[in-house]
């Protein structure tokens, strides 16, 4: 094949590898996709494995189908029925075989989003033996018990979200809600037990709804696999070699599962690089990639960069061998450029004024902007650079990991498509039921709610019974005609769901019905927003059936990176940046109390692969060293990292110290410091937000 002409000999004997596990430790720009692409070329074409009983996992779908259409060019027809995707999206094709022995009701499941899981975990919350409910003292004035539940909400919210962090975290582990209902499991603090007792009853409002969250839709696989092994046998011998691309990523569950699915022909192939591992708060711990290829798989390692130059890849390779590991970091690279530059300014907002100083230079000196970066640890930082930007006229797309599918807009539409598929999809109402205002509160939708619970009713029909007499909800007059309409509309949407019909209408159903526009027509953006509509409603086209574009829809946003606009330079945490590569690469931030994020590096794990309860230990001071050199290996000509002296608003004496960071000096990289550069071209935010509007500034 012509694929493996073009290989190094490092890429070619991983590829070509004949043995039984492999696992394959690809450095930052070694070609690991291209070592991959052709991996799956010779087990399909040399080793001659039918396409469906090969299995490939990627962190994307864009990864996904990237490798897919390269597969595809080399080998042709031999690739049909290949079975590639992200590890939810894989899980989930078998959790839908099987769901109604995995605690769901049907196949017909849905899959939470964040909004609805926060608001899911609100109502678990307030169960007894969790937060628990408000209770209103017998001695409290009205006044005294107003402040008190404002009090107890506020509080509920902040327990709630502390919640949906560590039941995340469990389920990455594998703990179950039942391990958590078992009477013979160990006591543990109180706060853990609150946590626990939410779990628990967060699961059953998940569950009675025929919902999941991402979490489930592997634990469950698992969970399934562990209990049923006829049904682990049947799905296993389907895959007769299975790739796992970016598993120094994956956690204990997501590891448990590819062992599972090897367990029949035993035949997996392991790419990764353990020095990539940054994602500790989802579960993925150092050692992943040994724990999920064995302790008899082959090693291979690609080690020549292609991307970065010597100079950029030696603080890369010098800040992770700070971190404790058995040999030094092997990357190496033919090619030679500019020094790293490394500047510290006096406060945060001149630093960002030199950047954007330094980026119109670069533009006007012929740089695509596109291949121009700035990468963050934390979002919070990016406003100054946005505005230094814009006041020095550079198109730019600030890129905060939220896609297109986390806009209000989106999230509405599907709501609606939502209700087409189960009418009492009560987290979906209360999404639409007042855009635009039908004078319905929160108590009247959970007055609507809980009729349509107690009758065991559609939501549209309860709609109906709430505007009656005597049903113990108080309507007023207009309240009621705001019901009937929207009665209405629900049924309309659950008919077009009854009766198969294309997404496309359905979505046509919902905005008219509705009267969605005139909601959108009161916000400042509604151009934009009737776009992301339009953009969504021509998407559906694609599809006849409306649980399969709901599924595609919320499993886009797994992990997916946001691409922004061609022609614009990209403002993104270093996070988003994974997988990318630009020609300049800016690290500001590199100052002490935010490179490395002192909170993240005080909060490693403390437990070992395979405890459900505490997890392996993950994270910590060497995962930000990680963190440093995943953004140094996005630049592949020039780097410049820098600090503030302070960071915060001078006149208003809210600056703090900062300073460089310590990974400074483990990269044993010089700075220079700059002078004050004037940030009164700065402007104020509204003036700059006027400019990023002329200049096409987004934010994704």
């Amino acid at each position: 094949m012509d694929i493996l002409e073009n290989l190094s000999p490092e890429q070619k004997d991983a590829a070509t590898s004949s043995v039984v596990c492999s696992v394959v430790s690809a450095g930052a720009g070694t070609g690991k996709t291209t070592t991959l692409t052709a991996r799956l070329a010779h087990l399909l074409v040399n080793e001659n494995i039918p396409a469906n009983n090969v299995m490939a996992v990627t962190f994307t779908k864009k990864a996904a189908m990237e490798i897919t259409e390269r597969v595809a060019h080399h080998v042709g027809d031999r690739a049909k029925g290949l079975r590639i995707g992200t590890f939810h999206s894989l899980s989930n094709r078998i959790l839908r075989r099987h769901a109604a022995m995995c605690g769901l009701v049907d196949s017909s499941y849905g899959i939470l989003d964040e909004d609805d899981q926060r608001d899911l975990l609100r109502i678990a919350a307030a169960a007894p033996a969790a937060y628990g409910a408000f209770e209103r003292a017998p001695e409290m004035t009205d006044e005294q018990a107003k402040a008190a539940s404002k009090e107890w909400l506020e509080g509920l919210a902040g327990f709630a979200d502390r919640a949906r962090r560590q039941i995340s975290l469990w389920k990455s582990w594998g703990l179950t809600a039942d391990m958590i209902s078992d009477r013979e499991r160990p006591d543990l603090d109180e706060f853990t037990e609150k946590l626990a007792a939410c779990y628990v009853a967060y699961q059953y409002e998940l569950e009675s709804r025929n919902l999941c969250d991402f979490g489930d839709l592997i634990l469950k696989v698992v969970v399934l696999f562990d209990r049923h092994p006829d049904i682990l046998r049947q799905e296993a011998a389907r895959v007769r070699h299975i790739l796992v691309d970016e598993a120094q990523d994956a956690n204990q569950v997501q590891i448990r599962f590819v062992r599972h699915l090897a367990s029949v022909h035993g035949r997996m192939t392991v790419v990764g690089d353990e020095d990539q591992n940054i994602y500790g708060f989802q579960g993925g711990y150092a050692g992943a990639m040994r724990d999920m290829a064995g302790p008899t798989a082959k090693a291979y390692a690609l080690t020549l960069n292609r991307r970065c130059t010597k100079e950029i890849l030696k603080p890369a390779n010098q800040i992770v061998d700070y971190n404790n590991r058995r040999s030094p970091k092997v990357l190496n690279s033919d090619r030679s450029g500019s020094p790293v530059r490394v500047t510290g300014h006096p406060t945060d907002a001149s630093e960002a004024a030199w950047i954007a100083a330094r980026i119109k230079e670069l533009v006007e000196g012929g740089a695509d902007p596109s291949e121009i970066a700035i990468l963050f640890r934390s979002s919070f930082l990016m406003q100054p650079f946005e505005e230094a930007l814009a006041r020095k006229g550079v198109a730019a797309a600030m890129t905060t990991g939220t896609s297109m599918l986390e806009r209000e807009e989106i999230k509405d539409v599907l709501a609606m498509v939502r209700l087409a598929v189960n009418p009492r999809d009560d987290l979906a109402f209360v999404r639409v039921a007042n855009k635009p205002s039908r004078n319905l509160g929160t108590s009247a939708c959970e007055g609507i709610i809980n009729i349509a619970r107690h009758q065991d009713v559609e939501l549209h029909e309860a709609c109906r019974i709430a505007c009656e007499e005597g049903n113990g909800v108080a309507l007023n007059k207009t309240a009621k005609a705001g019901a009937v309409r929207l009665a209405r509309a629900l049924h309309l949407l659950s008919e077009d769901g009854r009766w198969g019909r294309p997404v496309f209408d359905i979505i046509s159903t919902g905005l008219t019905e509705l009267d969605y526009d005139k909601y959108v027509a009161k916000h400042d953006n509604a151009d934009n927003r009737r776009l992301n509509i339009e953009a969504l409603h021509r998407l559906s086209e694609t599809y006849e059936e409306a649980s399969l574009f709901l599924q595609d829809m919320s499993l886009i946003t797994d992990g997916e990176p946001v691409a922004g606009d061609l022609a614009k330079v990209r403002l993104l945490t270093i996070h988003s940046s994974k997988g990318l590569e630009f020609d300049h690469v800016f690290c500001p931030g590199f100052d002490y109390g935010v490179m490395p994020n002192p909170r993240a590096a005080d909060e490693g794990g403390q437990g070992k692969p395979g405890d459900v309860w505490f997890g392996p230990a993950g994270g910590g001071l060497e995962e930000e060293r990680r963190l440093a050199h995943v953004a140094f290996t996005r630049a592949r000509k020039t780097l410049d990292v820098s600090f503030p002296w302070r960071r915060g608003r001078m006149k208003k004496k809210q600056s703090k110290l900062a300073g460089p960071s310590f990974f400074i000096e483990e990269c044993d990289l010089r700075y220079e410091d700059m002078e004050s550069v004037s940030t009164a071209e700065l402007g104020k935010v509204r003036d700059a937000n006027e400019l990023q509007g002329r200049l096409g500034f987004d934010r994704v």
